[in-house]
């Protein structure tokens, strides 16, 4: 069965907003045929400006479309801005009242917000934008810090690739691990970023920290992974004290070196499950644990399910 899905765009949408998650949805046809069909909509049809100044063409006006199975909401600074009319409102809303599921990306959730002005949600949206968000929909419990969430049939997601993210999680809902994890091999982007996982990974903060200084130590430990790595050696090759190496790790990462240590070898766990063609015990070595047993319930306290389930 073919899931239709309505990609609602307006003058200033964000390209990556629309692109990515189309993308997504349209590369999971390619290992299983007809599993999405994509229509871009908008109030009407034909050439719609992005935020760029480039434009791309509407197929259908939202009173045309064929009705939808999802209905996502693209974002963008016109999305944020835009004001919706009465009309735009009873025409939008009605897409939106057949629709199984609503998805916004990134700021298209001030016009989700729009749509149910008095129905609590829970959404997340662009850090940049989440006070103003939640000052403008007060019917809006904002949540600043996940990639994305779920709020009964609705989801949003916060800035831009998160929608990525968000769309590979409702191609393994809809189709399975396995698809997913070949659909994610395909756009060469992990599989998958947890929606509970902060805007800010760790590592990001600490590249864009005043201080560059645990880089090359990061760099270290990824490379060593299969080793056993104690705070010990990590204070040495810094050349500091073991006081001050957690000190460091808590300032920029917010996480003790074990803790760093482990997400580490979690996400790099994760990485060879999902797009190498090893086995479990293998992977469970290459990551630094000394037997399957011990990986498992590592793996299964991260991410919630076993190694096995994640890639079966």
């Amino acid at each position: 069965m073919t899931i239709r899905v309505a990609f609602f765009i307006a003058d200033g949408f964000q390209p990556l907003d629309l692109f990515g998650p189309l993308d997504t949805f349209t590369e999971a046809n390619t290992f299983l045929k007809d599993s999405y069909q994509c229509d871009i909509v908008s109030f009407e049809s034909g050439l719609i400006k992005s935020a760029n100044g480039h434009s791309v063409m509407a197929d259908f006006s939202v009173v045309n479309v064929p009705e939808p199975d999802y209905l996502v909401i693209c974002g963008g600074s016109g999305m944020r801005t835009l004001k919706l009319t009465t009309k735009q409102f009873i025409d939008l809303k009605q897409l939106a009242n057949v629709a199984k599921r609503i998805v916004s990306i990134c700021t298209g959730t001030f016009i989700l917000a729009q749509l149910f002005p008095n129905t609590p949600l829970t959404v997340t949206t662009h850090w940049r934008h989440c006070a103003q968000l939640s000052e403008q929909y007060p019917q809006c419990d904002v949540l600043p810090d996940p990639l994305y969430i779920c709020h009964k049939h609705i989801y949003s997601s916060a800035g831009i690739l998160s929608g990525v993210d968000l769309s590979l999680e409702l191609v393994r809902q809809d189709l399975g691990n396995t698809l997913a994890a070949s659909v994610a091999k395909e756009l060469v982007v992990y599989l998958q970023r947890k929606g509970s996982q902060k805007q800010f990974s760790d590592l990001l903060k600490t590249q864009s920290s005043d201080s560059l200084r645990l880089n090359p130590v990061i760099e270290w430990m990824l490379d060593n992974l299969q080793q056993p790595i104690s705070v010990t050696d990590i204070a040495q090759k810094l050349c500091v004290s073991e006081r001050q190496v957690s000190r460091l790790f808590k300032q920029h990462v917010n996480l003790s070196p074990a803790q760093y240590l482990t997400q580490l070898r979690m996400f790099q766990a994760r990485d060879l499950i999902s797009h190498e063609n090893r086995s479990l015990q293998e992977v469970s070595r290459l990551v630094g644990f000394a037997n399957y047993e011990s990986f498992r319930r590592a793996f299964e306290r991260y991410f919630g399910l076993s190694p096995s389930t994640y890639n079966p």
